[in-house]
């Protein structure tokens, strides 16, 4: 008995460190094929993403948990490329996405969706262009999305409010701000500093009674200045400047 319960036991390992090993190099496999997009493939800084037995160990910014890859850290690693290639549906472990300020362009696939435990994303100070797809909106476990100095446009998803911290600042993005955002967000920081929306401040930000930093400012809003932002218990930092904003300001 002792010596089934041995053998059962190694052959569980077996197959444990055979999954594991597969799954990290499908995943590998997917990188390099999109690492094969770059305009620059012989990145420097990318030299140890190739052809590994071990990429968990061997690649830059790459990291991993349980032989899957679970962190890829990317930032300003001077790629040129896009995100077309990206291998959403090849890595369903990721949490933490950060490929900021490198010169990635066009648009932000839906394909973005498939990343269901994604808890953080950073794409901010590139040239990518397009909307925000409503995909994005749908991540049940995202926390944070950083997209701030792009070319994107369109308008802000009602989702947002269920973040944590969302920062779009410097982007091209218009319309008005949704009037639904519901009650129970656990947004804390808000930044849409430097689009082009317009119309008015919904009462519906009432709801978000975590919210600590708020900037609106810069933008095309016209509305009367809404002292009921006042009532967020939170609220440290408030920016409305430069928008067109009327009537009195009480200061007690």
């Amino acid at each position: 008995m002792i010596m089934v319960s041995k053998i059962l036991f190694s052959l569980l390992q077996f197959f444990t460190l055979f999954t594991i090993t597969f799954g990290s190099t499908e995943e590998a496999t997917a990188l390099l094929k999109w690492k094969a997009t770059f305009k620059n493939q012989n990145n420097s800084l990318l030299v140890s993403w190739k052809p590994s037995p071990d990429a968990c160990n061997d690649w830059y910014r790459v990291v991993c948990f349980n032989g899957r890859v679970n962190r890829l850290n990317i930032r300003n690693a001077s790629v040129f490329g896009t995100l077309y290639a990206f291998p959403f549906s090849s890595l369903p472990f990721l949490k933490y996405v950060d490929l900021s300020m490198n010169n990635l362009s066009g648009t932000i696939p839906p394909d973005i969706g498939n990343l269901t435990n994604l808890i953080y994303l950073d794409l901010s100070v590139n040239q990518i262009s397009g909307t925000i797809p409503p995909q994005i909106g749908s991540l049940a476990r995202i926390q944070a999305l950083h997209v701030f100095e792009n070319h994107l446009n369109g308008s802000i998803l009602e989702e947002i409010g269920y973040l944590r911290i969302t920062d779009m600042k410097h982007n091209n993005l218009s319309s008005t701000l949704p009037t639904t955002f519901s009650i129970g967000s656990a947004l804390r920081s808000f930044n849409l500093h430097g689009n082009k929306l317009e119309g008015k401040i919904p009462k519906s930000l009432e709801n978000w009674q975590r919210l600590e930093v708020l900037d609106l400012g810069d933008n095309l809003l016209n509305d009367t200045f809404p002292m009921w932002l006042g009532t967020l218990p939170e609220l440290r930092v408030l920016s409305l400047r430069l928008n067109k904003l009327r009537g009195p300001i009480r200061t007690s």
